[in-house]
């Protein structure tokens, strides 16, 4: 039973033998990856999952170049024949967004696959209480950042690419107090990633909700302790609901 709203008949919260990227009809063989927030948690596990699929190159940016070598390295261990390219990103920077874009896909090339899991979660303090400025300051991140990306993979997407934005169910219920910055962001984040698909209709979005996972942005929100609810398949089941668009 599922503890959150569900939009699914069946609720998972840990991994099971059909999300396995070696499953032929999830193949990511000959596809180009790109993964903002791909340094830790469902970014830097995405990453791997596509890896295990046969992605030919994976690109992964994030504010950290520590966490983002860590990654690189965790995967060429296992696959020492996967091209993998970090870039330390801001993606609220503008000139950072285009340069890691452009570094990585070179003249002529094309992506394939864009997942957007970059973002920043706020201020928590309920709305009668919460600064306004840190709030607005979020908020302009959260959108600045997906607007920068949503750009810059347009000029190179390829015809058909796909993006896979990581969403919330915060952008559309409220299960806890003080998240009003975070979930005002994702859904405009949301409403930005559908007006491209609307304005590019070769291209495809898909948005997801991860569930309650244990990541570093989760720990600060302190959204597990909250609810007492973690998940452990939520990256998985959006791979391959991913892949299952792909192949």
């Amino acid at each position: 039973m599922a503890a959150l709203p569900s939009p699914t008949r069946n609720w998972h919260d840990a991994t099971y033998p059909s999300l396995s990227p070696t499953r032929p009809e999830l193949s990511a063989k000959h596809k180009t990856v790109l993964i903002t927030g791909g340094g830790t948690g469902i970014g830097a596990e995405t990453a791997r999952y596509f890896t295990a699929a046969g992605a030919s190159r994976i690109a992964v940016l994030g504010r950290r170049e520590q966490p983002l070598l860590d990654t690189k390295a965790s995967i060429e261990t296992q696959f020492p024949n996967v091209d993998v390219f970090t870039a330390p990103t801001d993606v609220t920077n503008q000139s950072e967004v285009d340069a890691a874009f452009a570094h990585f896909l070179g003249d002529g090339q094309e992506l394939d696959v864009l997942v957007s899991g970059a973002a920043v979660i706020g201020p928590l303090e309920p709305l009668r209480d919460v600064d306004p400025k840190r709030f607005l300051d979020a908020l302009q991140a959260n959108v600045k950042g997906t607007l920068f990306v949503a750009q810059a993979f347009l000029r190179h997407a390829a015809a058909n690419a796909v993006v896979v934005e990581i969403n919330s169910s915060a952008a559309h219920v409220n299960f806890i107090p003080g998240f009003t910055s975070y979930s005002a962001a994702k859904l405009t984040v949301y409403r930005i990633w559908d007006s491209l698909a609307f304005e590019n209709q070769d291209l495809s979005v898909f948005h997801i909700h991860p569930g309650v996972v244990d990541t570093d942005m989760n720990r600060e929100a302190g959204v597990s302790k909250a609810t007492g609810i973690e998940d452990h398949g939520g990256w998985h089941a959006g791979y391959r609901f991913l892949c299952g668009i792909l192949s």
